[in-house]
């Protein structure tokens, strides 16, 4: 999806006018779009930083499977040994604390 089918409207800040589409896809994927702000450069770079070092703590090693079934076992596992590890950006704990946290309510 291009970044300008997204939007329809690019308000102050990074305030923006998502469009429907893409609070579906955001709704079924399960995650809160972020917006850059057009005029500060170096935040595109800090995105794609984070985008660059998530794949490499995904990808470091890449071990052989024998089938489709095994390779998603493996990402589905990995992702959730991730989860316990990464800290959560806003709140404290890891992404696996919040999600816990948030899934007992």
């Amino acid at each position: 999806m291009d970044a300008k089918t997204a939007v329809d409207r690019v308000g102050k800040g990074k305030q923006r006018d998502i469009n429907a589409r893409f609070k579906a896809m955001a709704s079924h994927y399960v995650f809160e779009p972020e917006f850059c702000n057009p005029a500060a450069g170096w935040e595109k770079g800090q995105v794609e930083k984070n985008v660059q070092d998530a794949r490499n703590r995904m990808w470091q090693v890449m071990p052989v499977f024998t089938d489709l079934g095994e390779l998603n076992q493996w990402l589905e596992d990995r992702c959730i040994a991730l989860w316990a590890e990464t800290p959560h950006k806003a709140l404290p704990g890891s992404i696996a604390d919040v999600w816990e946290a948030e899934s007992l309510r």
